[in-house]
């Protein structure tokens, strides 16, 4: 899942794991579950087993977003991605973090992000081509479970050319 070809980029794009449903808390600061942990820690180890080398990763500000990153690090030793925290995930629709992905440099071709629904569902639907995988499209419509991480890799010049049906959806990671 790490490419060597320059003009190949591989996206990641996680939804943060199970959340408490304390209504006492605002909604920003909502705490990861011990399943949410859980589910974080199996992505840091698929993302492992598949020896995928993640160059950038945007995370959301939340505090369950940076909750659920600082659990998928954990399972990658020796990760050196550059890796940012943005209100406009958590706040934002897809548009929004299409756009930040758009700023991302050609030295950093596998990048993840980590955000909430619907944003992270209908981003990845409206990046699949027509020869991504139908289930994974199909459950990127229907919405992505918590923990859940859509697949997508595509022959781009540089991350400015990403749009709407630009990369193959090749499956949701549910843990």
């Amino acid at each position: 899942m790490s490419t060597s070809d320059p003009d190949s980029r591989l996206l990641l794009v996680m939804r943060h794991g199970k959340a408490e449903s304390n209504a006492a808390r605002i909604d920003r600061e909502r705490r990861l579950t011990d399943r949410g942990r859980s589910q974080a820690q199996l992505v840091g180890e698929y993302l492992r087993s598949q020896g995928v080398k993640l160059a950038r990763v945007l995370v959301s500000d939340a505090a369950r977003t940076r909750e659920t990153w600082e659990h998928v690090a954990a399972q990658m030793p020796g990760l050196d991605a550059e890796v940012t925290f943005h209100e406009e995930i958590y706040a934002g629709g897809p548009s929004e973090v299409l756009e930040l992905l758009h700023g991302s440099e050609d030295r950093h071709p596998v990048v993840m992000v980590v955000g909430h629904e619907p944003t992270v569902a209908s981003l990845v639907a409206r990046l699949a081509d027509e020869e991504s995988d139908a289930g994974s499209i199909a459950q990127a419509r229907i919405g992505l479970p918590t923990g859940a991480m859509g697949v997508l890799s595509g022959a781009l010049d540089d991350w400015r050319e990403l749009r709407e049906g630009s990369l193959t959806l090749h499956t949701i990671v549910r843990p």
